[in-house]
């Protein structure tokens, strides 16, 4: 599928020097009229057709459809004739003149570029101005023959050369350049490429390098792009084994990039031999160097006499004799070159140390390069103790890669049923030494993967012993966080199981490891809590936040216990909040958020889990105000957008229509979107061929593209339709008119590119992956999502749901009347049709809904799309997504009348039929949006009112297409009566009591509506009697006698309180309260009539 281009801003024109000064005043002022009169006047004096580009140019800024469309028809009729246009003024006029309408800018403008430069290939001003051109826009299959006739041409310009092989490299890529041709251009780039860095390696021992050979950084990493795009395995292995190529040549050139590049792709490749030979290499050689700067700086005569002063006396802290110590070996340490500067920073890198041990550990000789590893790192440290270049960062992954080597020596001689080992030992040291580090947690979970069931647990229980007789409070809190949350990730790790005997989850979540985590977490945190010293002196300046952590994991631990994410294997729920326990979820909600009140956590997981919880419960303005502290603004908002936006126009529709169009949660996605590809993208591409900076061009084009096909790109747009068009109000902007979305077809792949690292671990999705997805093992951001996760399919479906409402919603203006009006009318019916009829196949391709007659393995294949479909949808999505597919296909009936072969009464057993589905489609969704959990006292049914927004928001959405489509179905048969005279008169005299039935059907789930949202505002009527109320439901007693969890919550409850101040507490329910009056403010404005 070729991928849709948003065209970028046109760039700005200057007229020519020789231009009268009153057409260039009205040119730059922008006075279009003025400036095309003047323009086509100076034409018939000069016959200069510089100046009928001039007046297109003017013409096409104006608001006539007609005049906006002289560029691209002069452009056209160019192209067509085969003319050459030598002016490259005139060419960029031209391309003005399009910049308001679509076209195939390669096809078009990039041509007439293309052939200008093939006619002058020696006008160096006007072919460099052409390649930018080109590259602006991204037309790289003539920017490419631009830049190949440049590096021809003006070979003595080596710029030329790359900007050629990357435009190359880019045209092999594009969907412009044939399926036939991309292997020959790709094998074009990587010759080319091949010989500018074989160039390098003849001249690398001399003084001086060719000017046709790789030099700077961004030149050997585009030769890497391309080798490693477009080489197999073996072809780079084998070149990259050669010293001269290797990456350690890379390293020495001081390419830290294009070295770390390289290591990474021979790790992907898992070329572990060739990992080894060059880290040990790399070890070597800083050795020696750091052994040969230790013998200078220990015969300094200086440093020998501070040396022998310091050690002669007792000095407390730090002396003025260690500051003269210190700049004495600064003096004697001999000047490095800027190749052994860059071997000796590298080989203290972790990431190195990392896959050495990696390379290690599969090698054939496993022992003897273990052993050699080892070697080498003590030789390491040991010569850079000398040299007093040690820091504490070298230290910790010596430590760290030291242990790994050690856990792999010793897992042969395990049984698999030893508890205590020396492993046990050292992990356990390792952890206490760096237990301020937040990179303790990970160290440690990634070194339980290797250790067996009895070491684990003994590693947990000499961790825990450690943290209880610590003496520095801070430091034991920190151990315990630790604890806490290895034993949490044991505990929801299929790899552990459980021994405890407890029930649990449907899955690997053991309920009494869950209990017992979430209880030992309420202890330790209200000890915490006591320590008031704590917040003002330890926290602001440590790296962990032992308290946040420690409520997260508590917190999390309750979410689990009380059921969310149940909503996967419950397809009839109308919310996530459904079956949740609702008081062990509020007791989670109002935990974290008393922290926040206490002492803001300095870990964004606490904030955003607490922004998903306030999403889930319809506290929004409270998840807003959370949300608006992260500050996330453009690219971010491509990874992390959708956790706050994603279903939010059908929770709090009052945030797209109430207040300024700058407080509209979409706003800042579109206003990115438009700015990253219409302005900032194409000039920066521009910019960094300009520059010579090749691999920051060829990312921003592999980046634009993930940005174009984004999920979050969609989201942005069809939340923002939904709210808007909750206020009742006409939306501007089409689908086929806006410029993100316009050019979408349900054949384009979009991706989820959402980080979802900010909530879940890695071993959480592993886990997951492991377990072949059950709900008792999903991920902690699937759990705390509204419903499923973004999918191609979802998007998709959303985007022809907008197209149907655009075709049914739209009113032809009143003031408008063509002199034809029944050719208009023929014409408009003609689209209606088509736009209908694509909007239904790509309803029922994506839903899986298929005809009576394929065969049963056709039908299965449909019935698994299917299911997929609908498990990517909430059950309200699901509803709303069907019943548009339904009343999409009743249009098509009725508009294909005209030309449909079957009789009347079949057209009308047709349309009954679809009407009759579609009403009980409504019907059904409207029963799911009023179904309360069964057993809930009824002043609880609040909590599942504000819950259930997302359905009410999606009810509202099919009662509007109903109504729409209800309205649309009446004109349309008037019009087909009015164009088709030889029809019956009463051929449609069946369909106003069909469309009647629909409408009523639309009217009784809009009553539902208002009966509920009234409901939800008078439960909210009582100001000071919500803050009672929703602390009783947090400390209440509201587990029934066969509640599995009620001892548990009695104590949860008692220790929640006892934990958290009352004034936060207090706090807290005024802010949910005062949040949902807020929200429900917002949707008493919404047009329902």
């Amino acid at each position: 599928m070729r991928l849709p281009l948003i065209s970028p801003r046109p760039r700005p024109v200057s007229l020519k020097p020789s231009t009268p000064a009153a057409l260039q005043t009205a040119f730059s002022d922008g006075q279009w009229t003025s400036a095309a009169n003047l323009a086509r006047q100076r034409y018939k004096a000069t016959g200069e057709f510089y100046y009928t580009a001039v007046e297109v140019a003017a013409k096409s800024q104006s608001d006539n459809l007609t005049d906006r469309r002289l560029g691209i028809i002069l452009a056209n009729d160019l192209v067509k004739d085969g003319t050459v246009v030598n002016d490259i003024d005139v060419l960029d006029l031209i391309e003005l003149s399009c910049s308001r309408v679509d076209i195939e800018y390669s096809e078009t403008i990039g041509l007439l570029r293309a052939r200008l430069v093939k006619a002058a290939p020696k006008d160096m001003n006007s072919s460099t101005r052409c390649f930018e051109a080109c590259a602006y826009h991204s037309d790289w299959k003539n920017a490419q023959q631009i830049s190949a006739s440049l590096n021809k041409h003006f070979s003595d310009n080596r710029s030329f050369l790359f900007r050629y092989l990357a435009t190359t490299y880019l045209y092999s890529r594009s969907d412009d350049c044939p399926e036939g041709s991309r292997k020959i251009f790709a094998s074009l780039a990587r010759a080319q490429a091949d010989k500018a860095f074989d160039l390098r390696v003849m001249t690398a021992h001399q003084d001086y390098h060719l000017d046709k050979a790789v030099l700077t950084e961004p030149e050997a990493m585009l030769w890497l792009m391309i080798r490693i795009r477009h080489c197999t395995q073996e072809e780079n292995l084998t070149l990259f084994r050669k010293p001269e190529y290797g990456p350690q040549a890379l390293l020495e050139a001081g390419f830290t990039t294009a070295f770390g590049m390289a290591m990474h792709y021979l790790e992907k490749e898992n070329a572990w031999d060739v990992l080894f030979e060059v880290g040990t290499s790399i070890l070597e050689k800083a050795i020696k160097l750091n052994q040969e700067e230790a013998l200078i700086i220990e015969s300094d005569k200086r440093v020998i006499d501070l040396r022998k002063v310091l050690k002669s006396e007792a000095v407390a802290g730090e002396s003025s004799i260690e500051k003269d110590l210190a700049r004495a070996v600064s003096s004697a340490r001999p000047q490095r070159s800027l190749s052994d500067h860059y071997i000796l920073s590298i080989s203290c890198d972790w990431n190195l140390f990392r896959m050495l041990y990696a390379a290690a550990k599969v090698h054939p000789d496993k022992k003897q390069c273990l052993k050699k590893v080892q070697q080498q790192l003590q030789k390491m440290i040991k010569a850079l103790t000398r040299t007093e270049s040690m820091r504490p960062i070298f230290q910790r992954a010596y430590d760290l890669v030291t242990l790994r080597i050690l856990f792999e020596r010793e897992s042969a001689s395990l049984s698999g049923t030893e508890g205590s080992t020396s492993r046990v030992v050292h992990l356990t040291k390792h952890i206490v030494k760096h237990s301020k580090d937040p990179q303790s947690y990970v160290d440690a979970r990634d070194l339980l993967k290797e250790m067996n069931k009895p070491e684990v647990d003994v590693f947990l229980a000499s961790l825990r012993a450690e943290g209880i007789k610590c003496i520095d409070f801070f430091q034991r809190l920190a151990l315990i966080s630790l604890t806490l949350r290895l034993r949490y990730y044991v505990t929801i790790n299929s790899r552990f199981s459980c021994d405890c005997g407890a029930d649990s989850l449907q899955g690997s979540n053991c309920v009494s490891c869950l209990k017992s985590i979430a209880a030992n977490a309420l202890n330790a945190y209200k000890s915490g809590m006591e320590d008031k010293s704590l917040p003002q002196n330890a926290l602001p300046y440590a790296n962990v936040d032992p308290l946040s952590d420690i409520a997260v994991i508590g917190a999390v631990c309750l979410l689990r216990l009380a059921g969310l994410g149940r909503w996967v294997s419950m397809k009839d729920a109308n919310s996530p909040l459904y079956t949740v326990d609702m008081q062990l979820f509020l007791q989670a909600v109002l935990w974290l958020d008393s922290h926040v009140i206490s002492a803001p956590p300095k870990t964004d997981q606490h904030r955003m889990l607490l922004v998903k919880l306030y999403l889930l419960m319809g506290c929004v303005s409270r998840a807003k105000q959370l949300w608006d502290e992260f500050d996330i603004k453009n690219a971010v908002l491509d990874s992390l957008g959708l956790l706050y936006l994603d279903r939010l126009s059908t929770i709090a529709p009052g945030l797209f229509f109430q207040g300024s169009s700058y407080e509209n949660p979409a706003e800042p996605f579109t206003a990115h979107y438009t700015r990253a590809f219409k302005s900032t993208t194409p000039k920066w591409i521009m910019v960094s061929l300009e520059t010579g900076n090749y691999a920051s061009a060829l990312d921003m084009v592999g980046r634009s593209q993930t940005q174009s096909t984004s999920c979050t790109l969609v989201s942005s747009v069809l939340e923002e339709r939904r709210g808007l068009r909750m206020k009742g109000g006409k939306l501007d902007t089409s689908m086929d008119d806006h410029y993100l979305v316009r050019n979408f077809s349900t054949e384009l792949n979009l991706r989820d590119v959402t980080d979802y690292g900010i909530l879940s671990s890695a071993d959480e999705f592993e886990s997951y992956a492991r377990q072949g997805g059950r709900s008792s093992d999903l991920p902690l951001h699937t759990i705390v999502s509204y419903g499923p996760l973004p999918t191609h399919t979802r998007a998709h479906l959303g985007l022809l749901a907008e197209r149907f409402l655009d075709l049914v919603c739209y009113v032809q203006p009143k003031e408008y009347k063509p002199s034809k009006a029944g050719h208009v009318i023929q014409l408009d019916l003609q689209y209606a049709t088509t736009t209908c009829a694509n909007i239904k196949e790509g309803f029922k391709d994506l839903l899986g809904v298929g005809d009576e007659k394929l065969s049963e393995e056709e039908k299965s294949k449909l019935d698994s799309k299917q299911d997929k479909a609908l498990a990517s949808l909430t059950k309200p999505e699901a509803f709303y997504y069907i019943l548009v597919l339904r009343l999409s296909e009743v249009v098509a009936h009725v508009l294909e009348a005209k030309a449909t072969s079957a009789s009347p009464n079949q057209l009308r057993d047709r349309v009954r039929y679809g009407i009759e589905e579609t009403t009980r489609i409504l019907d059904l969704q409207t029963e799911n949006f009023t179904a309360v959990p069964e057993g809930f006292k009824s002043k609880i049914h609040a909590f599942h009112g504000f819950g259930a927004l997302h359905a009410m928001g999606m009810l509202r959405e099919s009662t509007v297409a109903v109504k729409h489509a209800a309205s649309y179905l009446a004109t349309a048969s008037e019009k087909i009566k009015s164009v088709e005279k030889t029809r019956p008169s009463n051929e449609f005299a069946w369909l106003p009591p069909e469309l009647k039935k629909m409408t009523g059907a639309a009217t009784k789930s809009e009553t539902t509506i208002k009966t509920r949202i009234k409901l939800l505002k008078s439960y909210l009527e009582d100001v000071d009697g919500w803050r009672g109320r929703l602390c009783d439901w947090v400390f209440g007693k509201y587990a029934t006698v066969r509640d599995p969890y009620k001892e548990f919550k009695k104590e949860m409850s008692e220790k929640l309180k006892a934990a958290v101040p009352k004034a936060n507490a207090e706090a807290w329910a005024d802010q949910v309260g005062g949040s949902w009056r807020q929200l429900m403010t917002g949707w008493a404005a919404i047009k329902l009539d």
